[in-house]
């Protein structure tokens, strides 16, 4: 199957000083463009781009400095959130009208920015349409970067979308880069690369030749450090200082996920015909009920940010990536299939079989039985026998707990017998 993925490339812009003025007027002029649009859309009651165009555009031209452009992409990305909104408040899921901040990012098209090669020692600089005119402006990135915008350059990747992000008194641009790839329909002769989420293991991935254990405890122990700060700074009523840290906790979270899902993949490209095989956690959230304190660290639980970037990693590298139900994986037991609820002993993150005495990590036993659940999945798809617990009684090795910005290692090998 053909499929046209994409890949987002965040390069800074060197030394912004002389154009700041501009982005940040920019930035504050597409906030108020983007929350003009919510108003209208809950006035007129439409999502329809063809109407807001209509009812907004020209008004828009005569009063707003953008190029019509931006107002378009404006429009545009206003339509997608209101939607999300509509999606979720229908189906009784918390949510909240749209409401966009002064550093909102700005979403650029191929007519509002381009990148161009030079003979300078900063070899490509970006042309960026704003409310004052086209500016240019050099970018600072490394070598991979650089390797990304010369391929679009040659014509061997289009560039799609991009955003203009103010992080931390800088600025960056956020390059969406598409290419078209191959993507196989797996088969039970495709070996399946499992991964069980979770918040003590941040994920366990298992193939037939490794097991990764990706700890969480440093994460955990960063997002306390947060919130205690968080609750201290409220006492003092700094509500700036809360914001500004809030953006941090969640870039700390998106680079730790990014390190994980690429340590997945290059895991992923060292087995034949490899599927990625996650778990369909989907309204997980709304089920969630153990307490305080462990709601509110589940609820803050980045499992969809980690998956995106492990689909869509995949899918770049033409790895198919399959959803499955994970219920009762973490407890069920793979050397004879009991499925007893107290064989999980969460608070030790140890399973232990009441018939037959097996004995492991219950979140290496969920990735385990999530791999032999694709398996029977392939088996029901193809008409073939569907086997019953598989036989684990090969499962020698001893894992290899690794830390997250540690270099990730193989352990053991011959773990299990395809089934």
């Amino acid at each position: 199957m053909k499929k046209t993925v994409h890949k987002t490339i965040k390069v800074k812009i060197f030394n912004p000083t002389q154009v700041k003025k501009q982005f940040l007027g920019l930035l504050r002029e597409n906030s108020t463009i983007l929350n003009h649009y919510v108003s209208r859309i809950e006035e007129l009651g439409t999502t329809s781009k063809s109407r807001l165009h209509k009812e907004t555009y020209h008004k828009l031209r005569k009063t707003s400095p953008l190029p019509s452009a931006i107002l378009q992409t404006a429009r545009d990305k206003v339509v997608e959130a209101y939607k999300s909104y509509q999606t979720r408040k229908k189906h009784r899921r918390k949510a909240s009208i749209p409401k966009f901040k002064d550093n909102t990012p700005v979403r650029l098209d191929e007519r509002t920015v381009k990148v161009v090669e030079t003979d300078n020692k900063l070899k490509y600089f970006a042309s960026v349409s704003t409310q004052e005119g086209r500016i240019h402006v050099p970018l600072l990135g490394q070598r991979y970067q650089y390797k990304y915008l010369k391929k679009v350059l040659d014509g061997e990747f289009e560039l799609g979308i991009a955003e203009l992000h103010h992080i931390e008194d800088n600025f960056y641009l956020y390059f969406t880069i598409k290419k078209e790839v191959e993507i196989p329909t797996p088969n039970r002769s495709f070996t399946p690369v499992a991964i069980d989420l979770g918040l003590v293991n941040l994920a366990v991935s298992v193939t037939p030749s490794a097991i990764r254990f990706f700890n969480g405890r440093r994460v955990q122990h960063k997002r306390e450090e947060y919130a205690k700060v968080r609750r201290s700074l409220g006492k003092k009523k700094k509500l700036k200082k809360i914001r500004e840290m809030q953006g941090k906790d969640q870039r700390y979270i998106r680079d730790i996920n990014h390190k994980i899902s690429s340590a997945i993949i290059e895991q992923a490209r060292k087995v034949e015909n490899p599927v990625i095989v996650l778990e369909n956690l989907k309204n997980i959230r709304e089920k969630i009920n153990f307490g305080k304190k462990m709601n509110r660290r589940l609820h803050n639980w980045n499992f969809r940010q980690l998956q995106d970037f492990i689909q869509y990693k995949a899918e770049w590298e033409g790895i198919p990536v399959v959803y499955l139900d994970a219920r009762y994986t973490s407890r069920t037991c793979p050397k004879c299939g009991d499925a007893l609820k107290s064989n999980r002993k969460r608070e030790k993150h140890i399973y232990k079989c009441h018939y037959c005495g097996y004995q492991l990590n219950d979140d290496l036993i969920g990735a385990i039985n999530l791999s032999r659940n694709f398996y029977n999945s392939m088996s029901a798809v193809e008409g073939a026998a569907v086997n019953p617990a598989l036989n684990q009684s090969k499962w020698t090795a001893t894992p290899l707990h690794c830390e997250v910005n540690q270099p990730v290692q193989d352990s053991g090998s011959h773990l299990f017998n395809r089934w």
